[in-house]
């Protein structure tokens, strides 16, 4: 179990968006390193609070020219959480009061409760790296490997 944890990556909705949507100026980036990740033998790790994010952003038409559909949004989603390289972390008692702790514990206020609820997910399940364009956002908890995805 120790090895397993050793080798998840939590990914943020923003690597999902840049992976996904290819007028994207982070696209490339976002492929390149889920290859490195994958052919490292790594495995992604996800939760429901990043595909909730990545359905919302990718099917907004101010944010993109070529925003998705909703179904092709779910699809997307599906196969991310269902492929046999990704890892689906569901919140839990605990990371709900971790989540709850953090947010008072660091003065957080309403932006911050996603990225947090992010947060104290992949820390409760015993992720060590973190891959994000948000550094600051997550940096504050001290918990992570943080890997930005534009350098």
């Amino acid at each position: 179990m120790r090895q397993l944890r050793a080798s998840l990556v939590g990914l943020d909705t923003a690597f999902l968006v840049a992976h996904t949507i290819l007028e994207h100026s982070n696209h490339p980036k976002a492929v390149s390193l889920c290859q490195r990740f994958l052919s490292e033998g790594r495995i992604l790790a996800i939760c429901p609070t990043v595909a909730d994010e990545f359905l919302h952003v990718v099917t907004d038409p101010r944010r993109f020219e070529c925003a998705l559909t909703m179904h092709k949004a779910l699809q997307i989603v599906r196969t991310w959480m269902q492929s046999q390289e990704t890892i689906c972390l569901l919140p839990t008692m605990e990371s709900n009061r971790l989540h709850l702790d953090w947010m008072a514990e660091h003065r957080l206020g309403r932006k911050r409760i996603n990225d947090t609820r992010i947060a104290s997910i992949y820390f409760h399940h015993g992720v060590p790296t973190l891959l994000t364009s948000n550094t600051r956002d997550f940096s504050i908890f001290e918990a992570f490997d943080v890997i930005k995805l534009c350098q």
